[in-house]
């Protein structure tokens, strides 16, 4: 839906996706995308975790330090795991070409040998600015926005530090998450699968985003959320598990 050149709806993309590739269509790039949560995900955490509890910051549960944290764990994470983004885009996408047009990776390894031989090595980077982008501030509100809902719900509302704060913290975040990270992700996709030179800039690639009028931004937002909220969701009721039974971590006051 993000890089399509006529405007089509949720239902009629299914639709297309089912027909030219059936329902396996819907798993195209999950070998990249895999390599990507393996890599790029687990560093973010890992980075963002202890660097929240760094002796140089005042204050560990202060909003804006955990603002500043999981930016830089979400930029570090984003430029690692950049190359497997740009081929699970690329994978997504070739479907929707004609035949003679098709890039065909036969898997994510050959895209990785392919993508330097035939373009560059640097192709593999291509939408890094908006990837950055969106890594950074997407961490803001997956992580940072996280720990703070859960914060404020265990605080206002006296809820104990089990699965149904999680669970309730994680909807939220996942939604908020969505909202805010969705125009950085739509920019990302557009430049991740243009072939050479169709953006020389990341401002030609915003003006084409804006094609469809001032919600451009947003498209794809509702298959976004559908893919989030149970992804987010799992997420962090997993982590806090093991969090709790594996290395207790106790709220911290504010």
């Amino acid at each position: 839906m993000q890089t399509q050149r006529q405007k089509k709806s949720m239902l009629k993309t299914t639709l297309k996706v089912i027909r030219l590739r059936g329902f396996l269509g819907f798993y195209d790039g999950f070998t990249a995308a895999a390599l990507r949560q393996m890599t790029c995900t687990s560093l973010r955490f890992s980075l963002y975790e202890n660097g929240k509890h760094l002796e140089i910051l005042e204050n560990s549960n202060s909003m804006l330090n955990k603002l500043y944290v999981a930016s830089f764990a979400g930029i570090v994470g984003s430029l690692v795991g950049l190359p497997m983004d740009v081929i699970n885009v690329r994978m997504q996408n070739d479907m929707k070409y004609d035949e003679h047009l098709r890039r065909n990776y036969k898997s994510f390894m050959d895209a990785l040998i392919r993508i330097p031989k035939e373009e560059g090595w640097m192709t593999l980077y291509s939408g890094g600015v908006a990837a950055v982008l969106k890594a950074a501030v997407g961490n803001c509100a997956q992580l940072a926005v996280y720990d703070q809902v859960k914060s404020e719900l265990h605080e206002r509302f006296m809820l104990e530090d089990d699965v149904h704060l999680h669970l309730k913290s994680s909807i939220i975040t996942s939604i908020i998450e969505s909202i805010v990270s969705q125009p950085f992700d739509v920019l990302k996709t557009l430049m991740m699968n243009a072939p050479p030179s169709q953006f020389p800039t990341v401002f030609h690639a915003i003006k084409y985003m804006m094609r469809f009028g001032y919600l451009s931004p947003y498209r794809g937002l509702m298959p976004t959320i559908v893919r989030k909220a149970p992804a987010t969701i799992s997420l962090f009721i997993i982590y806090e598990q093991l969090r709790i039974n594996l290395g207790y971590l106790p709220l911290e006051p504010k």
